[in-house]
């Protein structure tokens, strides 16, 4: 079963750190010639960070959902991990691949570069470059730095893979146990902002995130589904208002405030999103769309972000979020009046929302592909901006921070296009392939002597 809402949150969640990085590399590329202006890209993308938390809570939720036939015990647990590590690993050691011959080529094999000293924190390059490959945790970013929230998903892995070795009645007392302890030893101290010890690893707020995430999938596999449309709508409006008012880092907000800020409203979103797949209720999704997209236009037209005044940030939450709950109830009031009086116009509406779901979803079959390749897709177009932009004819499309929008937009559109284009043909051609490949073996390798489901 394709739970339809969920895939295409995850796309959500993707776009939101692809534009969130499409913004510091305009940043970057306004100051590398010399100017001044503000980035086009703004608003509540300035806290696109917030996607990270969605896939925690989607990777909580998910690993439930998978191993919802009940079936424990080694060989399952087995099965498990194998499917989770052929997962992350090839697809991730392409584009960390790819960063680090770029590595190589501008900075030499010695690793003794000032280039090289500045990536690794000063660490020798070939430990630094074998626990980015194997996502262990280290004091620098892994080689492409995006990696550091794979070193979370696999300490999520490997521990639930332990409970799977255990009956499934545990698994509630079992993800509350590990959420005691992940919280006991937050609130002792022993975390940080970014996990760069098993320790703090271990005991990272953002943990919460998934085992918040699998106590949906519990509720959800149990058939607890109460007013899905409701609370998505609810958890929308939540995750938007979060998403304008936050303001800038701290190390706070980087530990228990994203949880809070981030991830309990992607709990809820993640839930009602859930229900309305269970249930084949997909129609609230329009409504939830049409509002999200006039909150996070009236917010990107404030020229607020997350570096303006609290009380500023304040006043234009409330202002776009309640337009865009009104929006909400204009759609819902508009399709229940077709729905009396035209009938067959509705029809045809829900089938365009309908492609425009299916097109979504397949964001969302791309998200790890984008998330791991737009790093690189946009650097690369952002030198090759650089050097468009010194000839004086192109300067109005090329040159970031040219008088004008259109370098901005240009740079903005093409970048979305460009990384979707290829986190698409890296999706088809590459791990597409090899999640076929690494499934068929993994049915080999674990088809004959599972343990029956214990009856209910």
């Amino acid at each position: 079963m394709k739970l339809q809402s969920i895939q295409a949150l995850r796309g959500v969640a993707a776009l939101l750190v692809v534009m969130l990085h499409a913004r510091a590399l305009e940043i970057k590329g306004i100051a590398a010639n010399g100017l001044t202006e503000q980035p086009l890209i703004g608003g509540l993308f300035t806290n696109g960070f917030a996607g990270v938390d969605l896939f925690f809570v989607i990777s909580g939720f998910i690993m439930v959902f998978v191993t919802r036939d009940g079936l424990t015990g080694l060989k399952p647990a087995a099965s498990f991990l194998f499917a989770r590590i052929t997962r992350i690993y090839p697809v991730w050691w392409a584009f960390a691949g790819c960063i680090t011959i770029y590595m190589l080529a501008a900075h030499g094999v010695s690793g003794q570069s000032e280039g090289w000293h500045k990536v690794a924190y000063g660490h020798p390059m070939v430990p630094y470059l074998v626990k980015s490959f194997l996502l262990v945790p280290q004091e620098p970013f892994p080689v492409l730095n995006v990696g550091w929230t794979l070193i979370h998903e696999v300490y999520f892995y490997l521990v639930f893979t332990l409970f799977l070795l255990m009956p499934r009645r545990w698994l509630p007392l079992l993800l509350a146990i590990w959420t005691a302890i992940v919280a006991s030893g937050a609130l002792l101290g022993y975390s940080q902002p970014t996990a760069t010890t098993f320790l703090a690893l271990a005991v990272h707020p953002m943990t919460l995130e998934f085992t918040l995430g699998a106590a949906v999938g519990l509720a959800v596999t149990k058939g607890l589904i109460w007013r899905s449309g409701l609370l998505t709508l609810i958890a929308t409006l939540w995750l938007l208002a979060a998403l304008c008012y936050e303001g800038a880092g701290t190390e706070f907000l980087l530990q228990w405030g994203r949880v809070i800020s981030f991830g309990l409203p992607c709990v809820l979103l993640v839930y009602g999103c859930a229900g309305l797949d269970m249930t084949k209720r997909h129609a609230w999704l329009i409504p939830a769309l049409i509002g999200a997209l006039v909150t996070l236009a009236l917010y990107q037209l404030t020229g607020f972000d997350r570096n303006s005044p609290e009380a500023v940030r304040r006043g234009a939450t409330i202002l776009t979020v309640s337009v865009g709950a009104i929006a909400m109830a204009i759609v819902i009031w508009c399709g229940w009046l077709l729905g009396q009086r035209a009938p067959d116009q509705l029809r045809r509406i829900r089938s365009f929302f309908k492609s425009l779901l299916d097109g979504a979803v397949q964001v969302g079959d791309w998200s790890f592909a984008l998330y791991l390749s737009h790093l690189i897709v946009l650097s690369a177009l952002r030198n090759v901006f650089g050097l468009l932009g010194q000839s004086e004819s192109l300067a109005p499309f090329f040159r970031l921070g040219h008088p004008g929008v259109l370098d901005n937009i240009t740079f903005a559109v093409t970048g979305l296009i460009l990384t979707l284009t290829a986190s698409a043909l890296s999706y088809r051609f590459y791990e597409q392939p090899l999640t076929i490949l690494f499934g068929r073996l993994r049915k080999r390798l674990f088809r004959r002597g599972e343990p029956r489901p214990a009856p209910a």
